[in-house]
């Protein structure tokens, strides 16, 4: 569960960088909308969103005891955030090794 919850830390962070570069330079646009708000407002604050997500996560891998077990809900969110968040980084790479 541990490796699970650093690798969605870590992906995240990958498509954090992916999503910014990609939108930046007009190669794609972001479909989750509170997400294309936050870019508008500011790509800082959208930096800001996604890397806090992703300290909260090291945090939470910090204080999780190596020996306690999870839960069946926390297990299957963690699992659909992971693919999910794969799926999108291979998109966003496709993406933007298609226009590069």
């Amino acid at each position: 569960m541990r490796q699970l919850l650093l690798y969605i830390a870590i992906i995240n962070l990958l498509d954090a960088f992916l999503t910014l570069y990609g939108l930046h330079f007009d190669y794609m646009t972001e479909a989750n909308p509170l997400m294309n708000n936050l870019y508008s407002a500011s790509p800082w604050l959208f930096l800001l969103l996604k890397g806090g997500l992703s300290l909260s996560l090291f945090i939470l891998l910090y204080k999780l005891h190596p020996d306690k077990k999870f839960s069946n809900v926390l297990l299957s969110v963690s699992v659909i955030a992971a693919a999910s968040y794969s799926f999108t980084c291979m998109m966003h790479g496709y993406w933007l090794m298609e226009v590069i």
